[in-house]
């Protein structure tokens, strides 16, 4: 049977978005939630995970934004002259082409910081995906996979959707303008480049950040496959607003949050998802 994954990122960011995580766990559908560890609300996140034990709990690795968790003096290629991750995606990408020794051991100095720093939490790590999807970089992704294996860590994120599939299943056409296809095909070749394969299907790239009821129905995955990842960013900006000085990213004040929630919220969605062949676990 197939199972589906609601997988809420950015548990920590926030406190709207970690009031928004517990709601969509408790009174939702949300089933699963990646942690960054070097956010300011990590903590508060770490300790509802704690009394939500049916809630899945996985690493969400932050290359990007923020303090990191390694001392910024090891690893001056990721952080800025104030001692925060300063790279995009793009950057980090060029970075370890052109930079491929001194990034590879950086990056890995501050992944396994903010490993050691999750397991320091107690909670089991059920899975490792990336803030910006910045895993999926080469290099980025072969440190990862061995700490995957080192860890005994289940599942790793791969950009495996059929984004022909999912066009034709949808009405929406906001990839179109948004840069969803270009982020999808991007992502894809990395999957590609990498050679990683999973069992676990993931839905949707293509409206990342921008998830409704309407990318729910009737939905069929692709047969050979043992489960469903939907990732999701639930938030609530009316408690985010109230502490601006906190909001880093504007897109912690986005109405798609309180939509992403709402869509949790409803657990007919859940229902809609069907597996070519095969029932719903």
């Amino acid at each position: 049977m197939l199972r589906v994954i609601f997988n809420a990122d950015d548990f920590g960011i926030s406190r709207g978005v970690n009031a928004a995580i517990i709601e969509a766990h408790t009174k939702g559908i949300l089933n699963s939630a990646s942690l960054m560890v070097n956010q300011q609300f990590a903590d508060e996140a770490v300790a509802a995970a704690k009394n939500m034990p049916n809630l899945e709990m996985g690493l969400h690795l932050n290359l990007t934004n923020e303090k990191p968790a390694a001392n910024p003096k090891d690893i001056p290629l990721l952080v800025g002259a104030d001692g925060k991750l300063k790279n995009g995606f793009v950057n980090l990408l060029l970075l370890s082409i052109l930079h491929p020794k001194d990034f590879a051991v950086q990056v890995e100095t501050e992944i396994r910081a903010q490993v050691q720093k999750y397991a320091a939490t107690g909670l089991k790590m059920a899975h490792i995906d990336g803030h910006r999807h910045v895993h999926l970089i080469p290099t980025v992704f072969k440190i990862v996979r061995k700490i995957q294996q080192e860890y005994d860590v289940p599942r790793v994120r791969v950009m495996n959707e059929n984004a022909l599939k999912t066009i034709l299943q949808n009405e929406s056409k906001s990839w179109l303008f948004d840069g969803g296809l270009i982020k999808y095909f991007i992502l894809r070749l990395l999957t590609w480049w990498n050679g990683y394969k999973s069992d676990v299907y993931f839905y949707t790239i293509l409206f990342t950040c921008k998830i409704s009821r309407e990318q729910f129905r009737n939905i069929t995955i692709p047969h050979g496959f043992k489960a469903v990842e939907i990732m999701i960013h639930p938030g609530k900006p009316e408690i985010d607003r109230q502490t601006p000085e906190n909001v880093w990213d504007e897109n912690i004040l986005s109405a798609w949050r309180t939509v992403e929630l709402q869509t949790l919220l409803d657990k007919e969605v859940l229902q809609n998802i069907r597996g070519e062949g095969t029932e719903n676990d």
